[in-house]
Protein backbone atom coordinates (compact mmCIF):
# COMPACT_ATOMS: atom_id res chain seq x y z
CA UNK A 1 0.00 0.00 0.00
CA UNK A 2 1.18 3.38 -0.83
CA UNK A 3 1.26 6.09 1.41
CA UNK A 4 1.42 9.66 -0.19
CA UNK A 5 2.50 12.75 2.03
CA UNK A 6 1.04 15.96 1.14
CA UNK A 7 3.26 18.60 -0.40
CA UNK A 8 3.71 21.67 2.31
CA UNK A 9 2.84 24.66 -0.03
CA UNK A 10 5.02 27.63 1.31
CA UNK A 11 2.70 30.19 2.25
CA UNK A 12 4.41 33.86 1.12
CA UNK A 13 4.29 36.53 4.57
CA UNK A 14 3.92 40.14 3.52
CA UNK A 15 6.56 42.20 5.55
CA UNK A 16 4.66 44.97 7.80
CA UNK A 17 1.11 43.38 8.06
CA UNK A 18 1.47 43.31 11.66
CA UNK A 19 0.49 45.71 14.60
CA UNK A 20 3.20 48.44 14.63
CA UNK A 21 1.98 49.34 10.74
CA UNK A 22 -1.73 49.17 11.56
CA UNK A 23 -0.71 51.71 14.50
CA UNK A 24 1.48 53.85 12.71
CA UNK A 25 -1.02 53.90 9.77
CA UNK A 26 -3.84 54.44 12.71
CA UNK A 27 -1.31 57.75 13.54
CA UNK A 28 -1.34 59.15 10.37
CA UNK A 29 -4.61 59.01 9.41
CA UNK A 30 -5.16 60.71 12.70
CA UNK A 31 -3.20 63.39 12.53
CA UNK A 32 -4.08 64.17 9.22
CA UNK A 33 -7.64 64.29 10.31
CA UNK A 34 -6.20 66.75 12.79
CA UNK A 35 -4.25 68.99 10.62
CA UNK A 36 -6.99 69.11 8.08
CA UNK A 37 -10.10 69.93 10.55
CA UNK A 38 -7.23 73.09 12.08
CA UNK A 39 -6.59 74.09 8.23
CA UNK A 40 -10.24 74.60 7.47
CA UNK A 41 -11.17 76.59 10.65
CA UNK A 42 -7.89 78.37 10.36
CA UNK A 43 -9.25 79.27 6.75
CA UNK A 44 -12.85 80.00 7.44
CA UNK A 45 -11.32 82.22 10.74
CA UNK A 46 -9.15 84.36 8.28
CA UNK A 47 -12.23 84.61 5.43
CA UNK A 48 -14.46 85.87 8.81
CA UNK A 49 -12.33 88.71 10.02
CA UNK A 50 -11.19 89.81 6.41
CA UNK A 51 -15.01 90.19 5.70
CA UNK A 52 -15.79 91.63 9.21
CA UNK A 53 -12.69 94.11 8.86
CA UNK A 54 -13.42 95.19 5.26
CA UNK A 55 -17.04 95.92 6.37
CA UNK A 56 -15.34 98.31 9.55
CA UNK A 57 -12.93 99.75 7.85
CA UNK A 58 -15.49 100.81 4.58
CA UNK A 59 -17.60 102.86 7.79
CA UNK A 60 -14.68 104.70 8.65
CA UNK A 61 -13.40 102.80 11.60
CA UNK A 62 -10.09 102.47 12.98
CA UNK A 63 -8.33 100.89 15.57
CA UNK A 64 -5.97 101.50 18.37
CA UNK A 65 -3.41 99.46 20.99
CA UNK A 66 -3.62 100.79 24.40
CA UNK A 67 0.16 101.29 25.11
CA UNK A 68 -0.33 103.17 28.62
CA UNK A 69 -1.86 102.14 31.91
CA UNK A 70 -4.25 105.35 32.37
CA UNK A 71 -7.40 103.77 31.85
CA UNK A 72 -7.10 101.44 34.08
CA UNK A 73 -9.44 98.38 34.02
CA UNK A 74 -11.68 99.58 31.69
CA UNK A 75 -8.97 99.40 28.70
CA UNK A 76 -5.47 97.56 30.54
CA UNK A 77 -2.25 97.74 28.58
CA UNK A 78 -2.57 95.57 25.43
CA UNK A 79 -6.35 96.82 24.94
CA UNK A 80 -7.49 96.57 21.06
CA UNK A 81 -9.72 99.85 20.86
CA UNK A 82 -12.18 100.14 17.95
CA UNK A 83 -13.28 103.27 16.92
CA UNK A 84 -15.86 104.63 14.69
CA UNK A 85 -16.67 108.32 13.65
CA UNK A 86 -18.53 110.23 15.86
CA UNK A 87 -22.37 110.15 14.48
CA UNK A 88 -24.68 112.83 16.82
CA UNK A 89 -23.47 114.02 20.03
CA UNK A 90 -21.14 112.60 22.52
CA UNK A 91 -22.17 112.09 26.33
CA UNK A 92 -20.38 112.51 29.65
CA UNK A 93 -18.82 108.71 30.40
CA UNK A 94 -18.20 107.65 26.78
CA UNK A 95 -14.57 106.42 26.27
CA UNK A 96 -13.05 108.68 22.84
CA UNK A 97 -9.73 108.11 20.97
CA UNK A 98 -8.91 112.02 20.24
CA UNK A 99 -5.69 114.21 18.95
CA UNK A 100 -5.05 116.35 22.35
CA UNK A 101 -4.48 119.99 21.00
CA UNK A 102 -1.15 120.46 23.14
CA UNK A 103 0.45 117.57 21.50
CA UNK A 104 -1.68 116.75 17.82
CA UNK A 105 0.94 113.79 17.05
CA UNK A 106 -0.28 111.43 19.70
CA UNK A 107 -2.93 109.83 19.82
CA UNK A 108 -5.09 109.17 23.74
CA UNK A 109 -8.21 106.99 24.61
CA UNK A 110 -9.62 108.44 27.83
CA UNK A 111 -13.47 108.98 28.92
CA UNK A 112 -15.20 112.03 28.65
CA UNK A 113 -15.20 113.91 32.39
CA UNK A 114 -17.37 117.09 31.59
CA UNK A 115 -18.96 119.28 28.96
CA UNK A 116 -19.48 122.87 29.00
CA UNK A 117 -21.86 124.96 27.25
CA UNK A 118 -20.27 125.49 24.38
CA UNK A 119 -19.44 121.97 23.66
CA UNK A 120 -15.91 121.59 24.53
CA UNK A 121 -15.07 118.33 26.43
CA UNK A 122 -12.70 117.46 29.23
CA UNK A 123 -11.45 113.92 29.37
CA UNK A 124 -10.04 112.07 32.13
CA UNK A 125 -8.28 108.41 32.47
CA UNK A 126 -9.88 106.27 34.75
CA UNK A 127 -6.85 105.49 36.61
CA UNK A 128 -5.83 109.29 36.76
CA UNK A 129 -6.63 111.28 39.71
CA UNK A 130 -7.05 114.96 38.01
CA UNK A 131 -8.83 115.63 34.68
CA UNK A 132 -6.51 115.95 31.80
CA UNK A 133 -4.45 119.34 30.95
CA UNK A 134 -6.58 120.29 27.88
CA UNK A 135 -10.07 120.99 26.65
CA UNK A 136 -10.85 119.41 23.02
CA UNK A 137 -13.29 120.36 20.32
CA UNK A 138 -15.13 118.05 17.97
CA UNK A 139 -12.29 118.34 15.30
CA UNK A 140 -9.37 116.82 17.82
CA UNK A 141 -11.62 113.94 18.24
CA UNK A 142 -10.85 110.67 16.51
CA UNK A 143 -13.73 108.74 16.81
CA UNK A 144 -16.15 106.68 19.39
CA UNK A 145 -14.74 103.68 21.03
CA UNK A 146 -17.08 100.73 19.63
CA UNK A 147 -15.68 97.86 21.15
CA UNK A 148 -12.97 97.48 23.59
CA UNK A 149 -11.24 94.37 23.04
CA UNK A 150 -8.65 93.32 26.47
CA UNK A 151 -5.59 91.64 25.67
CA UNK A 152 -6.37 91.54 21.74
CA UNK A 153 -3.74 94.33 21.51
CA UNK A 154 -0.72 91.81 22.73
CA UNK A 155 -1.87 89.38 19.99
CA UNK A 156 -2.08 92.16 17.12
CA UNK A 157 1.62 93.32 18.19
CA UNK A 158 2.76 89.81 18.46
CA UNK A 159 1.58 88.76 15.27
CA UNK A 160 4.55 89.66 13.12
CA UNK A 161 6.99 88.17 15.52
CA UNK A 162 5.12 84.88 15.41
CA UNK A 163 4.62 84.79 11.54
CA UNK A 164 8.99 85.99 11.19
CA UNK A 165 9.81 82.95 13.78
CA UNK A 166 7.76 80.16 12.57
CA UNK A 167 8.04 81.27 8.49
CA UNK A 168 11.79 80.68 9.26
CA UNK A 169 11.17 77.71 11.31
CA UNK A 170 9.54 75.97 8.85
CA UNK A 171 11.81 76.91 5.98
CA UNK A 172 15.09 75.33 7.97
CA UNK A 173 12.97 72.46 9.26
CA UNK A 174 12.20 71.40 5.77
CA UNK A 175 15.89 70.14 4.77
CA UNK A 176 15.13 67.24 6.88
CA UNK A 177 14.74 64.41 5.54
CA UNK A 178 13.20 61.93 8.19
CA UNK A 179 9.07 63.01 8.81
CA UNK A 180 9.67 62.39 12.47
CA UNK A 181 12.96 64.23 12.95
CA UNK A 182 11.36 67.21 10.84
CA UNK A 183 8.20 67.01 13.01
CA UNK A 184 9.70 67.29 16.38
CA UNK A 185 12.05 69.90 15.28
CA UNK A 186 8.97 72.09 14.41
CA UNK A 187 7.35 71.25 17.80
CA UNK A 188 10.34 72.32 19.96
CA UNK A 189 11.27 75.28 17.47
CA UNK A 190 7.60 76.22 17.42
CA UNK A 191 7.72 76.27 21.52
CA UNK A 192 11.11 78.50 21.33
CA UNK A 193 9.50 81.17 18.85
CA UNK A 194 6.50 81.72 21.38
CA UNK A 195 8.57 82.14 24.48
CA UNK A 196 10.99 84.68 23.01
CA UNK A 197 8.08 86.65 21.81
CA UNK A 198 6.42 86.50 24.99
CA UNK A 199 10.18 87.40 26.46
CA UNK A 200 10.37 90.19 24.16
CA UNK A 201 6.86 91.83 24.22
CA UNK A 202 6.37 91.15 28.40
CA UNK A 203 2.22 90.56 27.84
CA UNK A 204 1.81 88.60 31.11
CA UNK A 205 3.40 90.54 34.37
CA UNK A 206 4.01 93.77 34.62
CA UNK A 207 3.16 96.98 37.43
CA UNK A 208 3.56 100.33 36.48
CA UNK A 209 3.38 103.41 39.29
CA UNK A 210 1.11 105.82 39.02
CA UNK A 211 2.18 108.85 41.73
CA UNK A 212 4.45 108.38 44.70
CA UNK A 213 3.89 110.43 48.03
CA UNK A 214 5.37 110.55 51.71
CA UNK A 215 2.41 110.80 54.30
CA UNK A 216 2.37 110.39 57.91
CA UNK A 217 6.04 109.02 57.93
CA UNK A 218 4.86 106.38 55.38
CA UNK A 219 6.12 106.19 51.94
CA UNK A 220 3.13 105.93 49.62
CA UNK A 221 2.96 104.52 45.97
CA UNK A 222 -0.07 104.44 43.29
CA UNK A 223 0.84 101.20 41.15
CA UNK A 224 -1.48 99.75 38.62
CA UNK A 225 -0.92 95.68 36.95
CA UNK A 226 0.17 96.40 33.42
CA UNK A 227 0.01 92.58 32.91
CA UNK A 228 -2.45 90.00 31.71
CA UNK A 229 -2.07 87.56 34.66
CA UNK A 230 -2.81 88.54 38.58
CA UNK A 231 -0.17 89.68 40.45
CA UNK A 232 0.95 90.50 43.74
CA UNK A 233 2.96 93.75 44.41
CA UNK A 234 5.34 94.06 47.25
CA UNK A 235 7.18 97.16 48.03
CA UNK A 236 10.66 96.09 50.44
CA UNK A 237 9.94 96.69 54.07
CA UNK A 238 6.29 97.35 53.68
CA UNK A 239 3.12 96.19 51.98
CA UNK A 240 2.14 93.94 49.30
CA UNK A 241 -1.17 94.24 47.20
CA UNK A 242 -3.28 91.99 44.74
CA UNK A 243 -4.11 93.40 41.60
CA UNK A 244 -5.77 92.18 38.59
CA UNK A 245 -5.18 93.58 34.75
CA UNK A 246 -5.38 97.23 34.87
CA UNK A 247 -6.48 97.25 38.69
CA UNK A 248 -4.92 99.96 40.71
CA UNK A 249 -3.64 99.50 44.22
CA UNK A 250 -1.71 101.41 46.94
CA UNK A 251 1.54 100.43 48.44
CA UNK A 252 3.19 101.69 51.70
CA UNK A 253 6.47 101.45 53.17
CA UNK A 254 7.97 103.01 56.78
CA UNK A 255 10.56 105.82 56.02
CA UNK A 256 13.35 105.16 58.03
CA UNK A 257 15.53 107.83 56.73
CA UNK A 258 18.14 105.22 56.04
CA UNK A 259 16.99 104.93 52.36
CA UNK A 260 15.27 106.98 49.98
CA UNK A 261 14.75 104.27 47.48
CA UNK A 262 11.81 101.30 47.42
CA UNK A 263 11.83 98.41 45.49
CA UNK A 264 8.53 97.18 43.80
CA UNK A 265 8.54 93.44 43.23
CA UNK A 266 5.94 91.17 41.61
CA UNK A 267 4.73 87.96 41.72
CA UNK A 268 2.21 85.73 40.06
CA UNK A 269 -0.85 85.23 42.28
CA UNK A 270 -3.16 82.70 40.23
CA UNK A 271 -5.93 80.30 41.93
CA UNK A 272 -5.56 77.01 42.07
CA UNK A 273 -7.44 76.40 38.92
CA UNK A 274 -5.15 79.21 37.35
CA UNK A 275 -2.17 77.09 38.06
CA UNK A 276 -3.93 74.22 36.31
CA UNK A 277 -4.45 75.79 33.21
CA UNK A 278 -0.92 77.41 33.04
CA UNK A 279 0.58 74.21 33.76
CA UNK A 280 -1.72 72.70 30.37
CA UNK A 281 -0.58 75.66 28.58
CA UNK A 282 3.28 75.56 28.89
CA UNK A 283 2.69 71.09 28.70
CA UNK A 284 0.51 71.85 24.84
CA UNK A 285 3.87 71.06 23.15
CA UNK A 286 3.82 67.46 25.60
CA UNK A 287 0.66 67.01 24.87
CA UNK A 288 0.77 67.16 21.11
CA UNK A 289 2.99 64.96 20.94
CA UNK A 290 1.45 62.68 23.03
CA UNK A 291 -2.11 63.19 21.49
CA UNK A 292 -1.49 63.50 17.76
CA UNK A 293 2.19 61.18 17.88
CA UNK A 294 5.15 61.96 15.72
CA UNK A 295 5.06 60.49 12.38
CA UNK A 296 6.50 56.86 12.20
CA UNK A 297 9.70 56.25 11.16
CA UNK A 298 10.19 54.37 7.75
CA UNK A 299 11.36 51.17 8.05
CA UNK A 300 11.05 50.46 11.73
CA UNK A 301 8.43 47.93 11.59
CA UNK A 302 8.55 44.54 12.35
CA UNK A 303 7.47 41.52 10.32
CA UNK A 304 4.32 39.64 11.56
Amino acid sequence: MTISTPSLVPVPVRAGTGTAPRRADDLSARRTGLSSAAAAALVILVAGVAVAAAVFFSGGGRWFVVSTASMGEAAPVGTLVLTQPVAGGLSVGEIITFRPPTAPEQVYTHRIDAMDAGGLLSTRGDANGTADPWELSESDVIGRAVAVLPGVGHAIRALPLLAIGLAGLWALTARFVRPDDRSAARVLGASFVVSVTVFLLKPLVGVAILATAVENGSARATVVSTGLLPIRATVTGGSSVDLTSGMVGTLSAPVTGATDRYDVTTALHLPPAGWLVMGLVCALPLLWCLIVGLPARTGETRNA
